[in-house]
């Protein structure tokens, strides 16, 4: 049986597989001391992190422009 970090870690890997970025880097977050211990694996996290706050920016950024045009 896994231990629980890495069962965090796989289920990160299967969000990412599944476009689920938000959940993947929740996972990644639980795998914090897997994930710090690897530099393949942190980069990984991170580039996970930055593509959920970009794409959360890129919802205000419409929805705000969506409350412009009304």
């Amino acid at each position: 049986m896994l231990p629980d970090i890495e069962k965090s870690y796989y289920k990160a890997l299967v969000a990412l597989q599944n476009d689920d970025y938000v959940t993947a880097s929740g996972y990644f977050k639980n795998a914090e001391n897997l994930v710090a211990e690897d530099d393949d694996l942190r980069i990984l996290r991170e580039a996970t992190d930055l593509l959920v706050a970009v794409r959360n920016e890129i919802a205000e950024l419409e929805k705000s422009k969506g409350n412009g045009d009304r």
